[in-house]
């Protein structure tokens, strides 16, 4: 029971932390706040969404696991962006300098940040999908996570902050309701 109820806060908590990035900005870049509630908020936004996976493990197994490998690697790009605009931040790279410097590392640079990163927007395409065709909660809270999962990358990319911002609500409120939803399924279980 306790760690389901964890993983409902995770849903909430997780997202509430990556939404808190882009008010640390620097000129369009993480920076080294940004790039840090980036990294640490993926360890509880991905715990909560493994009991999420548990849940749809149940009734397709196979996607699940397939989905729950491409949530892993989405969290991996997502750490690392998180750490490549905190190292920005700590050594003053606020411009094109350091995106730059990862054209001399084509093969490791493609490994660690450019297949990894659009995999979390990807992964929370796929997990919308995947509670849509369960019907594993309402349909405005997966069709609010495939919203915000197809419009993520507009306010990262182009580092627009009302857009972050208002992709980051999107993203919230469905996760809020599937904690709460998640909290009362653990109450009536004890």
């Amino acid at each position: 029971m306790v760690v389901r109820r964890l993983q409902a806060v995770g849903l909430v908590l997780g997202p509430v932390i990556f939404a808190a990035s882009p008010f640390f900005w620097v000129d369009g870049h993480y920076g080294v706040n940004g790039g840090m509630l980036i990294a640490l908020s993926m360890v509880p936004w991905v715990y909560g969404l493994i009991g999420q996976y548990e849940r749809l493990r149940e009734r397709i197994p196979v996607v699940a696991g397939i989905w729950l490998l491409l949530l892993l690697i989405g969290m991996f790009g997502s750490i690392a962006f998180g750490l490549q605009g905190f190292f920005e931040g700590v050594f003053g790279l606020h411009d094109q300098v350091a995106l730059a410097r990862f054209d001399d590392y084509p093969p490791q640079s493609l490994l660690v940040l450019w297949l990894p990163g659009p995999a979390f927007p990807l992964s929370l395409l796929v997990f919308g999908v995947l509670l849509l065709w369960t019907r594993m909660s309402p349909w405005w809270v997966a069709a609010l996570i495939c919203l915000a999962a197809v419009a993520f990358p507009l306010g990262r990319v182009l580092r627009l902050e009302w857009v972050a911002y208002l992709v980051d609500l999107l993203v919230i409120i469905p996760f809020a309701h599937l904690a709460w939803s998640a909290w009362h399924r653990t109450e009536s279980r004890s």
